[in-house]
């Protein structure tokens, strides 16, 4: 009979020969093939199906399909379809493959997990993951048992990193296998964090399971789940989920629980110490302290069953009658507790902390000082350091109304520095507006003054030169030469212009712009000051006064400019009297006969003539400049007090930000009393219960 295994390795032809027969099994297949067609009624198809095992160990893969193609009997026909799928992935035809591998229809659970697995395989060759992780995913659900699929699973999910379907693979495995090692594949992946976001009742299942087939793992399995939602916001959702499970449970007593004990008190401890709000835990103290108190009986409930009672005291009716009396037989039967000392200063050190952040800390330590200076906390006895924490309870339930009025207080002042804030902004503002104005004007006189007085002179000084034609000049070339001396005399003028009179009144504009900075920042100075009077502030407004020594540097520039003037043809133009002037020479013989009428017309033209153009084209470029500089003035004024109005600006913000603080912050008090009067009365708590531990009445 034919078994699935030689099938599925290819061996079935090593099942129908004679193991007496020696040679090649293709040579010993053919001499069975004719002997088998000798026979009334052949039956060829085993042989066929042998035949393509062979050709395709020998990597004659389409040989193989052709033997395989042919009529087969029922049995052999998927095997044979799934055997040309393989011929396919073979010889790289990966497509052909997938589609073979599709049309194999039969009932065979190994020959389907085959098929799977060779699909999986294919999808990795093509790199089409989701398809890979589909159909793993499909072999492990079809038939989980077979041939370590959920480990060739497992290693593929991990080696892609898809925790969320190794989490479910590894959940489902411990919970159908009740393996151990399963659970350990868990275990490793809760620690490396890739359980974090799941929510905690899907392991219900699976910790039920746990907790029937061994308990010491059962714990080391629930502790690690519980460092996992610790710092999670799953974690009163987990706290839930792990004691409604102990509880359905019946969880023995008589067993010595080893870590349950401890992560139960840390859960407690870290439920009643100001995090969570009292209606967020109540309904859950009922079940979390019956467990608690189960899974430690066998040790030491002291703790545990003080906590109870300590609840009860504060809680009244919350807890069922009961477990009240169980804690309290409990704890009639316990040791003294031996570090009542070291609890009760924890217990301080955390109102400490609390206060500090409420900002009281200043305010308790005026209280509790004097009594710390008259008895030492650390050889102090429970009683003392009982009386010290209540001292520090009571004071801090009386400081809600200090401490809402003090927020009031500070919204108070906030909105008023915010109000000085915005008022002394719009004043520099108005003064950075203001200047300006007056400065841009103050230098567009500087710069008429400047053009009207070489306009009116320049003129003049050219007009002297009149006094240079004799009558004995060569005026031949006489036009040359005055063209020669207006330039000196030009030069001369323009240096003596910008090395006196330009630069005496740019000197003054500069200083009168220095007084207006000056003033301006006495004003700054002024009005921070004023604020940080009233406001306890240190706000600093200070301007930029490198402003002008850029001024300073722009205007040098511009004069210099003045001081290499290009020559300018004064006499050398081609107008009607300048051709004139040129042609005076040539023309004395022969239409002046008198020389003392060629002097007079000459000596007229250069006195009479108007330079008013010469002097504008010389001035202009100046001019230009001097523009250009001024438009630039009110952004130059705009850069002195930048710094001053950013540092107002930044100030606002954060004056804002503040109120809103305070606001927030007075309006929780008010709406949500309970955020400041829950941890004090959760201190309370466990004042009472570390009274009972160490037997203070």
């Amino acid at each position: 009979m034919t078994t699935e295994n030689e099938l599925i390795t290819k061996s079935y032809h090593e099942a129908i020969i004679d193991e007496n027969k020696q040679g090649h099994p293709i040579k010993i297949l053919g001499e069975m093939y004719r002997e088998e067609m000798q026979k009334p009624r052949p039956n060829l198809s085993f042989i066929r199906f042998a035949q393509g095992e062979v050709y395709f160990l020998n990597n004659d893969y389409e040989a193989a399909i052709y033997k395989w193609q042919h009529p087969l009997e029922e049995e052999f026909i998927p095997w044979a379809q799934k055997n040309i799928a393989d011929a396919h992935l073979e010889m790289g035809l990966l497509e052909d493959a997938e589609k073979f591998y599709k049309q194999v229809d039969s009932t065979s659970l190994a020959l389907q997990s085959e098929v799977l697995l060779q699909l999986f395989s294919l999808y990795i060759h093509q790199g089409d993951q989701k398809k890979a992780v589909d159909t793993i995913k499909d072999a492990v659900t079809l038939n989980p048992d077979y041939s370590h699929v959920t480990k060739i699973a497992q290693k593929y999910l991990e080696e892609i990193n898809d925790w969320d379907n190794a989490v479910e693979l590894a959940v489902g495995e411990a919970i159908r296998t009740k393996s151990l090692s399963w659970f350990d594949v868990l275990s490793g992946y809760v620690k490396q964090g890739r359980t974090f976001n799941y929510e905690p009742n899907y392991f219900n299942e699976l910790l039920e399971a746990v907790l029937q087939m061994d308990h010491n793992r059962f714990e080391r399995f629930t502790e690690v789940l519980w460092n996992s939602y610790r710092q999670s916001d799953f974690y009163v959702e987990w706290l839930e989920v792990i004691n409604r499970l102990l509880l359905n449970n019946n969880v023995e007593t008589s067993y010595v629980w080893e870590s349950l004990p401890i992560v139960f008190q840390e859960a407690y401890y870290e439920l009643i110490s100001g995090k969570f709000l009292i209606r967020d835990i109540s309904g859950l103290m009922q079940h979390h302290l019956t467990n608690w108190l189960k899974v430690s009986s066998e040790l030491d409930p002291m703790i545990s069953a003080t906590a109870i009672l300590a609840w009860n005291e504060t809680f009244p009716s919350q807890l069922d009658a009961l477990l009240i009396r169980e804690a309290e037989y409990h704890f009639e039967n316990s040791n003294p507790n031996q570090d009542g000392r070291k609890d009760g200063i924890e217990l301080f050190d955390s109102i400490k902390i609390w206060a500090e952040g409420e900002g009281l800390s200043e305010d308790l330590s005026r209280i509790t000082t004097p009594m710390l200076e008259e008895h030492n906390i650390e050889v102090a006895s429970s009683s003392r350091i009982r009386d010290l924490v209540k001292a520090s309870i009571d004071f801090l339930l009386e400081q809600r109304v200090a401490l809402e009025n003090a927020e009031q207080e500070e919204i108070i002042r906030n909105e008023g520095l915010l109000t000085g804030l915005r008022d002394v902004h719009q004043q520099i503002d108005d003064l950075e507006k203001e200047m300006a104005i007056d400065i841009t004007d103050s230098f567009r006189i500087l710069k008429e003054s400047y053009m009207q007085h070489v306009i009116s002179e320049l003129p003049k000084l050219l007009q002297d030169c009149s006094e240079l034609v004799q009558e004995d000049s060569d005026f031949s070339k006489l036009h040359v030469d005055l063209n020669e001396e207006m330039n000196r005399r030009i030069a001369d003028y323009m240096k003596n212009f910008v090395l006196n009179d330009q630069k005496y009144t740019v000197r003054k504009w500069i200083g009168d712009c220095k007084k207006r900075f000056q003033d301006s920042q006495i004003t700054c100075n002024e009005l921070s000051g004023n604020m940080n009077q009233n406001y306890d502030e240190n706000i600093v407004l200070q301007c930029d006064f490198k402003v002008l020594d850029d001024w300073q540097r722009d205007l040098e520039r511009i004069s210099r400019g003045l001081l290499h003037l290009e020559n300018v043809n004064v006499l050398l133009r081609n107008t009607p009297s300048q051709l004139f002037l040129k042609g005076a020479g040539k023309l004395s013989g022969s239409i002046f006969k008198n020389s003392e009428i060629l002097h007079s017309k000459y000596k007229n033209y250069i006195e009479n003539a108007d330079y008013s153009q010469i002097a504008k084209d010389i001035i202009t470029p100046f001019v230009q400049q001097m523009e250009l500089f001024e438009r630039s003035i009110e952004w130059d004024v705009s850069r002195f007090f930048s710094d001053s109005l950013d540092e107002l600006a930044r100030k606002m913000d954060e004056v804002q930000v503040n109120i809103e603080r305070h606001e927030d912050s007075l309006n929780k008090m008010r709406d949500k009393p309970e955020i400041y009067r829950n941890p004090l009365t959760l201190f309370g708590l466990r004042l009472r219960q570390y009274e009972l531990m160490n037997t203070i009445s």
